[in-house]
């Protein structure tokens, strides 16, 4: 797939850990360095997210003082609906999974734990079709049962 094609042209990474912000920038660098990757730690930084644009939002759940339900919070709040939001977290908790789908996530994605692993679902979900995120949405819940993202 030509990558310059695609929707995503800039991603948000809302982490309390600068390691994961450097090793997801890294690998979208390796995919397409022309998408540009911007970092918050803050939930105060939120309102930059509406006045700046980005594609896609990959968002932690386990953070100090906000959590990742907070911020998802926030940002739809703002009237962020169609903002491809995707929780990118180490829990693979049934009751995190559900509570971000039926909060507005768009996706969810355990963090991978190798680099030839993060590189490989981030290149899948960042040539996703994001025109529609309900759509993919749609597509990790069965029935009301909803699944994490996996590598194909």
């Amino acid at each position: 797939m030509d990558l310059s094609k695609t929707r995503v042209h800039s991603i948000l990474v809302i982490d309390d850990d600068m390691d994961d912000y450097e090793l997801v920038a890294e690998a979208v660098k390796d995919i397409d360095p022309a998408i540009r990757v911007s970092y918050f730690s803050s939930f105060e930084q939120i309102e930059k997210a509406t006045s700046n644009s980005f594609d896609l939002v990959f968002l932690d759940i386990n953070m100090p003082k906000h959590d990742g339900f907070h911020w998802l919070k926030g940002i739809r709040e703002m009237g962020n609906q169609e903002l491809p939001v995707v929780m990118f977290t180490n829990s693979m908790s049934p009751t995190h999974i559900s509570r971000a789908y039926n909060e507005g996530a768009n996706l969810y994605f355990s963090k991978p734990e190798n680099y030839p692993g993060l590189l490989e679902g981030l290149k899948q979900i960042i040539e996703m079709d994001w025109s529609d995120p309900l759509l993919i949405t749609q597509k990790y819940n069965q029935q009301g049962h909803y699944s994490t993202f996996q590598l194909s």
